[in-house]
């Protein structure tokens, strides 16, 4: 039995979830699909899903206290009733007609199927998380990500089986965002577990604004100052600030953030957003964080 595991926050989730039934159904396969909302801010978003609850085999769950991104995926794990796991972001568009198909096909206990980067051109060209997602899309094919698995672990679009996902939980203490995946992934390593990387995306296709994408990203970098120790060797932000106070520089890019951070994200969310002062922005945000948390 295959269980699709979906958590969801302030996001319409109904065309994904009708598409995975769909799929499931024509190739004949036994399925549930759950989908856990971890107490949205928005009441139209809770509504407007509700009406995934009339297609067979579907499960909608609405928490009354958000308690993050672990959590929730963890909670979705105790509800499955199937021998084998795929998680997939509610907030994600499924034009991959063999999605389900290929999952099936597969052999290993681990498998991602990695994102696409969809959307208007045109509509999204001056949008910053875009241009940063298309600016690495060519470097995160399936051999590319195969080469450093579980460096590139996402939990967006994975399937696992159960046992290993029972033994291997989401770490509670990750309850802001970001790196979570980092550290599952890496706790799979630990252990000796293969992760496969095939040829399945889903479709990232919406974008948040620039200033929404830079909250986010500030709220990941202190959450990778918290685990820095747990994610030692697992980012490349580490190693380079790690190379820069083997250097002597980081009191340098410290000062530079005063000088110059307000400049750059003022210029980051404006309508021609650079990905590479984007990620001058977030060593600098780093180091300033760090320093002033010490």
């Amino acid at each position: 039995m295959l269980s699709i595991l979906l958590p969801v926050y302030n996001c319409n989730c109904v065309a994904l979830v009708t598409e995975l039934q769909r799929q499931c159904t024509e190739c004949g396969t036994d399925f549930e699909i759950i989908v856990a909302d971890d107490c949205s801010s928005v009441a139209s978003y809770i509504e407007h899903n509700l009406r995934i609850e009339r297609l067979d085999g579907v499960r909608y769950i609405t928490r009354k206290q958000n308690v993050g991104r672990s959590a929730i995926r963890n909670f979705l794990i105790s509800q499955a009733q199937g021998e084998w796991l795929l998680f997939i972001d509610g907030d994600l568009t499924l034009d991959n007609p063999h999605f389900i198909r290929r999952y099936l096909q597969t052999k290993s206990n681990v498998v991602v199927g990695g994102i696409r980067i969809g959307g208007d051109p045109d509509r999204w060209k001056n949008n910053l998380r875009y241009r940063y997602e298309k600016a690495y899309e060519q470097k995160n094919t399936p051999q590319d990500r195969q080469c450093h698995a579980t460096k590139h672990f996402r939990t967006t679009n994975f399937l696992a089986h159960k046992d290993i996902m029972m033994d291997h939980p989401f770490d509670e203490n990750f309850v802001q965002y970001g790196y979570e995946d980092v550290l599952f992934g890496k706790s799979l390593a630990m252990d000796h577990i293969a992760i496969t990387h095939i040829d399945n995306p889903i479709t990232l296709d919406f974008f948040e604004s620039n200033s929404e994408f830079l909250d986010k990203t500030e709220q990941s970098l202190r959450t990778l100052y918290t685990f820095r120790n747990q994610l030692k060797g697992y980012s490349q932000l580490l190693e380079t600030t790690e190379k820069l106070k083997k250097l002597h520089l980081q009191k340098l890019v410290y000062a530079a953030y005063f000088l110059l951070g307000q400049r750059i994200k003022k210029h980051l969310q404006g309508n021609n957003p650079s990905v590479f002062l984007f990620n001058v922005y977030k060593l600098m945000y780093y180091i300033h964080h760090e320093k002033n948390t010490l």
